[in-house]
């Protein structure tokens, strides 16, 4: 995505739809990433081939899942006639990166309610200073957001709506009119939003599996927020091919809570699509959640080693927060499932600044 002319979003009563207004500002579609197939033996041992759908390589703040739907919330954003967005996120956030950077592009202002695995290391202080000097370094993530002027609402985590709360009021103040990515104060009601994205990808996955000549048994993604395997599951069902769409859960929400938000954002997506849900579409959400090694963030051996068997033996970057420990659940899942002869295709669904923190980390320890 080029360089856009930053424009002001609340001047949308001219004769332009607000579709059209927010495809005006997001520019040109997003190219086709590739499709290739890597090196992984604990597939091959099966007959099994795995392919990776390199997300990681769209062409807007470092790439990955995030790009697209970043894009969905800020046109649905302008569509909904709002001019200001509230984002929210921990500071290891990819989507809070790249939801600043594109409101910085485009001239949106933009406050960001953020929660840390370690409010200590900011000194406490329920909001994070510019100019911190904790002892932690920042990561990647928090640096970039900080560089496009985003400004950072700490909170801890039983604080969040509050924060919101507070974040949508300030931008009022300011006689904006903000939109909340999440939907309401306790970030629920606009799933389907994000879950676009990845619908609308699908299809495009689908176009290319048929000029490859390639037919895949299994998609595979990680599972973080549920966005993007619950587009996909919803690009399935659009399509009434019967596909089995895995996530392998990074989170550390509960088995329950994962697979609810999940079914929400199907239902959702449905709903602001005005179509009505197939007979049996949840039997079609296939949500792992036995392979997360601890959750959300939490450092484990054997995610570093699939982080440095996918850099050295396929020259592909992926991080330990993401795509490392999903790639070695899908290793485990083949085995213990007994897959074979199957072609799967793994979303890369990016996160490189979260690589470089893995390279930060790796070399203090070394």
């Amino acid at each position: 995505m080029g360089r856009q002319q930053k424009a002001d979003p609340a001047s949308l009563d001219g004769g332009a739809s607000r579709t059209d207004v927010a495809a005006s500002l997001l520019g040109t579609p997003l190219p086709a990433t590739p499709i290739h197939k890597i090196s992984f033996p604990a597939a091959e041992q099966a007959g099994n081939r795995v392919f990776l759908k390199r997300d990681d390589l769209l062409p807007f703040s470092f790439g990955g899942n995030k790009v697209r739907i970043a894009r969905a919330f800020v046109a649905d954003m302008i569509e909904q006639g709002c001019d200001a967005l509230v984002m929210y996120g921990d500071l290891q956030s990819n989507l809070c990166r790249v939801l600043a950077n594109l409101c910085h592009e485009l001239g949106v202002p933009a406050l960001m309610v953020a929660t840390a695995h370690d409010q200590a290391a900011h000194g406490g202080s329920d909001r994070a200073s510019a100019n911190s000097t904790a002892e932690a370094p920042a990561s990647f993530n928090e640096r970039l957001v900080r560089r496009f002027g985003i400004d950072v609402l700490r909170c801890a985590s039983d604080g969040i709506a509050d924060a919101v709360d507070e974040a949508m009021d300030r931008l009022r103040s300011q006689g904006r009119r903000p939109y909340y990515i999440y939907g309401n104060r306790y970030g629920t009601g606009n799933e389907g939003t994000a879950a676009r994205a990845y619908e609308e990808a699908y299809r495009k996955i689908c176009a290319q599996e048929r000029e490859l000549g390639l037919s895949f048994g299994i998609i595979a993604t990680p599972y973080g927020t549920g966005c993007t395997q619950g587009g996909l599951i919803c690009g399935s069902l659009n399509a009434g091919d019967g596909r089995r769409i895995v996530g392998f859960s990074i989170s550390s929400r509960s088995p329950e809570r994962a697979r609810s938000v999940l079914e929400e954002t199907v239902v959702d997506w449905h709903r602001k699509s005005g179509r009505a849900l197939p007979e049996g579409w949840r039997d079609h959400i296939d949500l792992q959640c036995g392979y997360n090694r601890g959750g959300y963030g939490t450092e484990d051996v054997r995610v570093d080693e699939m982080v440095e068997f996918m850099l050295k033996e396929n020259s592909v970057p992926t991080d330990p927060t993401y795509m490392g420990k999903a790639l070695l659940g899908l290793a485990d899942y083949l085995r213990e499932h007994d897959v074979r002869d199957t072609d799967i295709l793994f979303l890369h669904t990016g996160g490189l600044p979260l690589f470089f923190d893995y390279l930060e980390r790796a070399r203090a320890l070394h």
